[in-house]
């Protein structure tokens, strides 16, 4: 599994407007990618950041292609700085289920 981390900064006023866009465009466009395996937005203030999982780097690669991800890439431009950073990990292992091991 790969994780992607995508930072950003909103720009001042538009903090609700970028919540909206991520919660009612970005989390669509992702859920219909292959091998898209989950979501989080995050956001203190301006700076935020959205970690999305993936099966592989196939399914990265795959997304990178995608028409509809460079249509949500240019319209979120109008609601953060131009500064973002794009860091992609492999999943070495974890729990997000909420379950402890014990019970």
């Amino acid at each position: 599994m790969i994780v992607r981390l995508w930072r950003a900064a909103v720009l001042t006023g538009q903090e609700l407007e970028y919540d909206a866009f991520a919660r009612d465009v970005s989390q669509p466009m992702f859920e219909q990618q292959e091998g898209f395996r989950g979501v989080m937005f995050s956001r203190s203030g301006e700076r935020c950041l959205v970690i999305t999982l993936w099966a592989d780097q196939a399914s990265l690669e795959t997304l990178a292609a995608s028409p509809r991800y460079h249509e949500t890439v240019k319209r979120i431009s109008a609601l953060i700085q131009p500064e973002t950073t794009t860091e992609v990990y492999e999943v070495q292992g974890g729990n997000l289920t909420g379950t402890s091991r014990t019970g």
